[in-house]
């Protein structure tokens, strides 16, 4: 009996048995590959593993259809039904709002759940493959609080400017943010050049509390840079190979021979007095439209010949990561390649590339060593080799708008015989632009970037727990140099088609002369940067406390600084930083620079910079936390602290009197000539930084397991003592003044980001939106009292522009009646009417009033698409700006200065009076329709705009189809500046254009993008 029941019990607990043993096992990944220390845990059971080092995991199962959840810092948690797999290969989606995350702040890190300052950032993962070469296109529209404009696609200067939260500056150089990368500062330039693949995150700070450890460099916000490092473990080689086809945003569009003829005469008819200029007969009209005689009346579309409608870049990035706990490892190198939009015109024999190029090289290593058990070692560097090429024929975009350059008919393409021709019908006869860019030569800018640096950390627990020491000396330089192989002179003739001879252009060689070869320096610089801080970081129970005390020197040095000789240009101070956590509720953070620069006297050297910030995260009071378990985080915080900015302009040393040498003079009764000495600008002994008050406050939520979260912010800064030229001396005090601090600023403005991340079974997806609102407001700049109260620019924006309000067109019935502008100029029917403000009759400078926006957006906004299911991922970013304005002068617009645009056959004449878009066509420069002479708004526009920016489309191999020793491989495809949306026609142009210039820059890029990402 006994017996039987033992076999009842076994059989009715076998089955029990077997299924509390099923094991499951696989790899958790990321886009990068294995993904180390994942949590994974069966739902409704105690079951729980975690993932290697090689990203593998195994677990035992209650049951074996039950549910796994991968959870991780930084990435959003997935759910994954078992349903009999026995081998699983999840892919972890990046989730930077996840409020355990630790950023990277000035000097340190810190974690979102008890950072009280405004910070924004994000991983260089999500960035790693937008196909761009510089960072900050990059960061467009993804980051709060980042403004950026992006003026010119040429290949190799094609970097944004970016501002943090706007324009606070009356000094063009005064709104560039610091930019710090592994705690060194870097240039702009240098930015630009980084390599995306070895960046592990970017923040940027926008507050007091978190730029006043920079003190007298902290007023217009820092753009943090942390660089990845090695992780202990068996060596992981990462292949990324790229290649995209890329393609101007705006396609120009020119009108033909005969269309631009028409015009032509058009505007000679209605120009009066105009002698210089012969109108088309009939005869050539028809030639024109006929396209029967191309070498007697050519029609050529230099833009269509001259720009090929898509070029090609290629990126190659290798990288290796490994070590043990001893010695950690990150090694990477990379190529960088981007051709221009130029057709190849090398001519035979010469093997010269004259287009536009640009080649990138980098190389990066950083090492960590623990050197014992309480010194760790840090060696860390990185060498970029830049070559920029263009052809050495100039601004080959402006010559192709340029009307007194080049037109239609100037000349043929090439001469029946293959010889190249000129523009006989301009002023300059210069030769045709294929016959210079085939043989004038190129110009090769070189610049060799050098960063070496070595520090390390000490632990002092021995004196007391959580103290250490660290200090580390940088090292960085620049040399850059010019190569120019030219040729002055070239060979051109002009072909007569009833002779079926050539005519020598006068002055030309009949052949080509050899090049010559021109060198030339140009920047040459070296900055050294010495730091050491104590740091303390303490918990006792509930209470925690992190403290650093920094010491900061540096100097930069020049060539280029003609007046320092060499001198270098010194920087020191000390910071001090304390924060304080109870329970993770209440935040207290204090912060206090003391720092100067040599820019000013000695006892106005050195500045004091103190910040405060708080915070109260109400998720952790019990009346939230038991009613509202819902709430993850619900964080009050505020700041506010002064901050300085000690860029400025014109001399150096503005407290010093200045002599510059003037021209020769002459003495006695034969010539002896003698140099002269003029006064400079006279000096100001109390000059000093500018000063920034800065105030913040904002709300950070986290609701339903951080699937949905909200970060919104309100700044209101007033930049004080600006460094600007005094306007409302007299000039008849017969000399200059350097700047002086009497200037103030405010800027206001709020900023949102809101993320919503979520699962349906296997499918991820996340929503990401971001808005930037600021708008500055001048209080103080002393102006001179203007005869008008509308012709003030105090109380505008930061480069408001001026200009008259377009009131119509001038029409037969008004012509009498409405003011003229001044000078005597004649208007008639079909010419813009401004309105007279002052009522004199008159349109003058007196009439000149606020109009538009300046040309920095002060709105800005994106919205991130992400999703993926299993292996399959997309990405997509809208990104927008609007409340900006631009205007094109010049070439870029004005008839008899521009080629003809379609816009021009939408002029006023008599019969489309009514439905006009473009005044009545003259051949004079100077009227009142040319925005040159007349800034209106008319011609300053809207410059709103929407892009479709990036799309991002990739698939992650199984492990199963994986040859080799891969343990990843991802294929994906990317765009940039996929579409565009804007409110204007006007212009052919990009919204990002600077304004008030020709419009003439090498147009963005559009790029397509094709790349697979290899791990070994």
């Amino acid at each position: 009996m006994k017996r039987n029941l033992y076999l009842l019990l076994v059989m009715v607990a076998a089955p029990c048995i077997l299924i509390a043993q099923t094991v499951v096992s696989g790899i958790v990944k990321n886009t990068e590959g294995p993904l180390a220390g994942v949590t994974i845990s069966e739902k409704g059971s105690s079951n729980v593993a975690q993932s290697d080092q090689n990203g593998r995991f195994r677990i035992s199962l209650s049951r074996p259809d039950n549910v796994l959840v991968f959870t991780s810092v930084g990435y959003t948690t997935q759910e994954r039904t078992v349903a009999g797999e026995k081998e699983l290969e999840v892919i972890l989606q990046s989730n930077v709002q996840d409020i355990n995350e630790v950023v990277v702040v000035g000097y340190g890190t810190t974690k979102k759940l008890t950072s009280t300052g405004a910070i924004s950032s994000i991983k260089g993962a999500d960035i790693r493959e937008i196909p761009t070469a510089n960072v900050q296109n990059a960061l467009t529209g993804r980051l709060p609080g980042f403004v950026s404009v992006q003026r010119s696609g040429q290949p190799g200067r094609d970097a944004s400017d970016f501002y943090i939260r706007g324009v606070s500056s009356l000094n063009p150089d005064g709104n560039q943010p610091l930019i710090i990368v592994d705690d060194i500062e870097y240039t702009y330039e240098q930015l630009s050049q980084i390599n995306v693949n070895e960046i592990e995150s970017i923040s940027i700070l926008k507050d007091a509390s978190t730029t006043a450890v920079f003190g007298i460099k902290g007023a217009n916000g820092v753009l943090v840079v942390k660089t990845r490092r090695g992780i202990s473990g068996k060596p992981k080689i990462n292949v990324r190979l790229e290649s995209g086809a890329q393609s101007p945003v705006t396609r120009l569009k020119f009108l033909d021979a005969y269309e631009s003829a028409l015009l032509w005469n058009e505007a000679i008819a209605n120009t009066v007095g105009d002698n210089t200029n012969q109108p088309f007969s009939a005869e050539a009209l028809e030639h024109f439209r006929l396209g029967d005689a191309p070498y007697t009346y050519p029609d050529i579309n230099w833009y269509d010949r001259i720009f090929k409608p898509m070029s090609f870049q290629r990126n190659s990035n290798v990288d290796v990561t490994g070590g043990s706990e001893s010695i950690k490892y990150f090694i990477s190198g990379g190529a960088f390649s981007q051709d221009g939009n130029l057709y190849n015109f090398e001519n035979n024999g010469d093997q010269v590339n004259n287009n536009y190029y640009y080649r990138r090289f980098n190389l990066r290593s950083n090492l960590d060593v623990q050197a014992t058990k309480s010194l760790q070692l840090r060696l860390d560097f990185r060498a970029n080799f830049n070559r920029i090429n263009g052809p050495r024929a100039g601004n080959i975009v402006g010559e192709v708008f340029n009307f007194n350059k080049i037109r239609p008919w100037s000349a043929p393409f090439l001469n029946p015989n293959g010889s190249y021709a000129y523009a006989g019908d301009t002023q300059d006869l210069s030769p045709t632009i294929n016959a210079r860019l085939a043989t004038a030569g190129y110009r090769l800018d070189r610049r060799n970037d050098l960063n070496i640096l070595f520090g390390g950390t000490q632990d002092l627990d021995v004196i007391t727990e959580g103290l250490s020491f660290s200090t580390r000396i940088a090292y960085a330089s620049v040399e850059s140099n010019g190569r120019e192989q030219a040729r002055d002179n070239l060979p051109v003739y002009k072909y007569f088609p009833e002779t079926d001879s050539y005519e020598l252009k006068g002055g030309a060689p009949y052949v080509l002369s050899p090049y010559t070869l021109r060198a030339y320096q140009g920047d040459y610089n070296s900055r050294v940067n010495v730091q050491a801080n104590f740091d303390y970081t303490k918990s006792f129970g509930e209470h925690q406390i992190n403290s650093l005390l920094l010491y900061n020197r540096e100097s930069y040095s020049t060539k280029g600084d003609r007046q320092s000789n060499w001198i270098p240009q010194n920087f020191q101070g000390f910071t001090f930083r304390t924060g304080y956590s109870y329970n993770e509720k209440y935040l207290v953070d204090v912060t206090a620079a003391y720092n100067g620069s040599d820019r000013f006297q000695a006892d106005k050297r050195y500045g004091f910079f103190p910040a405060i910030s708080v915070g109260y995260n109400l998720a952790r009071e019990s009346f939230i936390r038991d009613k509202f378990d819902f709430i993850d985080l619900l964080k009050l915080r505020g700041s506010y602290g002064i901050v300085g900015q000690d860029k400025v302009e014109a001399d150096r040393y503005l407290f010093q009197q200045v002599y510059n040498p003037g021209g020769g003079y002459s003495f006695g009764e034969t010539h002896q000539g003698v140099g002269t000495i003029s006064e400079g600008n006279l000096g100001n002994s109390n000059v000093t930084w500018e000063k920034q008050n800065s105030f913040d406050v904002g709300l950070d939520l986290s609701v339903l397991q951080n699937r949905f979260s909200l970060v919104v912010d309100y700044f209101s800064n007033v930049r004080y003592d600006q460094l600007v030229t005094s306007q409302s001396l007299p000039l008849n005090i017969g000399v200059g003044v350097s700047p002086t601090n009497i200037a103030r600023v405010r800027n206001r403005g709020v900023e949102f980001e809101l993320n919503y991340n979520d699962h349906i079974g296997a499918f991820n997806y996340n929503i990401k939106g971001v808005l930037t609102h600021f708008k500055n407001k001048i209080l103080f700049q002393d102006e001179p009292a203007p005869a008008f109260p509308w012709l003030r620019l105090t109380g505008h924006q930061v480069d408001q522009p001026l200009g008259y309000v377009f009131d119509g067109f001038y029409t037969e019935e008004n012509l009498a009646d409405s003011p003229k502008p001044a000078g005597g100029y004649e208007v008639r029917p079909g010419d813009l009417l401004y309105k007279d403000l002052n009522g004199d009759g008159v349109i003058d400078d007196f009439d000149r009033t606020a109009i538009g926006r300046p040309d920095v957006p002060n709105t800005s906004f994106g919205l991130t698409l992400g999703g993926s299911y299993k292996g399959f991922s997309f990405n997509i970013l809208l990104q927008g700006t609007t409340a900006y304005s631009f205007s094109v002068q010049g070439s870029g617009i004005e008839p008899f200065q521009s080629q003809f645009q379609p816009i021009h056959q939408q002029r006023w004449t008599p019969e489309t009076a009514s439905t006009a878009r473009f005044p009545r066509l003259t051949t004079n420069p100077t009227t009142i329709n040319s925005p040159s002479s007349y800034m209106s708004d008319f011609w300053l526009i809207d410059a709103t705009y929407l892009r479709l920016k990036t799309v991002e489309l990739g698939y992650q191999l199984p492990d199963r189809w994986l040859p080799f020793k891969m343990n990843n491989a991802r294929l994906y495809l990317s765009g940039y500046n996929l579409l565009t949306w804007t409110n204007y026609s006007l212009y052919q142009q990009d919204p990002e254009v600077t304004s008030n210039t020709a419009g003439d820059a090498y147009q963005n890029q559009r790029v397509v993008n094709l790349g697979v990402q290899i791990g070994l």
